[in-house]
């Protein structure tokens, strides 16, 4: 997760507790998610994946999900007397409908903790300061706890392995989107690695891909600087066009900047999705050299 710049008229001495209290601030909705997840499996008896939304919104009081056009949005919540109403675009695919409803119930835990964190100054001035941004990341954070719990997420990635390869399986073991599992392999893995997407950018003046996110191991970012910084751009020719241009994993070496360091990282890169909508996703490893 990036830690948030401080706003107008916060003293570095603030913006110091701030960021502190936004990484412990994940750390707690991350362990409400996985206690969630935890009675579920509990209660059925058994951890195999995919891990039912609609048995974690029930738990969770919400009493309905409603599958609707919602246009552009993709899901809401809706606070009732009697407890949530869910509602999620139906136009959407349904893995993606999956982590839209667990990032919902991330926002039942969010205020949660912030109903019981009424007392704690420090937890009041992180909810008022860290921004509407920041709040969905922390959804964001709890929805891929919820579906994909380290643990048990873990256990298949090692049996996968940590590769490109895997992602598609993980993806259809796990119900989840293909962006939202590469940036889980990432955080999970033993190995530092790093999940890239990439769009291809047809009106530059010189055609290639330009990086739209990468996601690190929030230990091994804090730790060793393992995050891509700054812009990205890959020209044509490039390993990223060749697997752009078929659904083979494609092997390569580039050179990246982790802050101060610039290291020639060993990355595997593999195409998705189709026409337009068509990306490339890559997992690079530092410290494969």
């Amino acid at each position: 997760m990036n830690l948030p710049s401080a706003g107008g008229g916060v003293t570095a001495g603030q913006t110091s507790c701030i960021s502190t209290t936004l990484v412990e601030a994940t750390d707690l909705i991350i362990e409400r998610a996985r206690q969630l997840t935890n009675r579920l499996v509990e209660s059925k008896g058994c951890e195999e994946p995919p891990i039912s939304v609609e048995e974690l919104a029930r738990l969770q009081g919400i009493k309905t999900i409603e599958k609707t056009d919602l246009g552009k949005l993709d899901a809401a919540l809706v606070k009732l007397p009697h407890g949530y109403v869910m509602r999620v675009n139906s136009n959407h695919h349904p893995f993606r409908q999956n982590f839209s409803c667990a990032h919902e119930i991330g926002h039942t835990l969010l205020h949660d903790l912030e109903q019981e964190s009424l007392g704690n100054v420090e937890f009041r001035l992180v909810s008022f300061e860290i921004g509407r941004k920041d709040k969905e990341r922390l959804c964001d954070a709890a929805a891929a706890e919820l579906l994909m719990p380290e643990r048990i997420f873990g256990k298949y990635l090692s049996g996968f392995g940590v590769s490109v390869a895997a992602i598609e399986r993980l993806s259809n073991v796990f119900k989840v989107s293909i962006p939202a599992v590469a940036i889980r392999v990432a955080q999970v893995s033993e190995e530092p690695c790093v999940a890239i997407l990439w769009h291809r950018w047809r009106k530059a003046r010189s055609k290639g891909f330009g990086l739209v996110w990468c996601a690190a191991s929030r230990r091994k970012r804090r730790d060793e600087g393992y995050y891509v910084r700054g812009r990205e751009y890959v020209r044509d020719p490039s390993a990223l066009l060749k697997a752009y241009q078929s659904d083979s994993l494609v092997k390569s070496f580039r050179f990246f900047e982790f802050g101060a360091l610039k290291r020639r990282c060993y990355m595997e890169s593999r195409g998705f999705g189709h026409s337009e909508m068509r990306y490339v996703v890559s997992l690079v490893f530092p410290e494969r050299c």
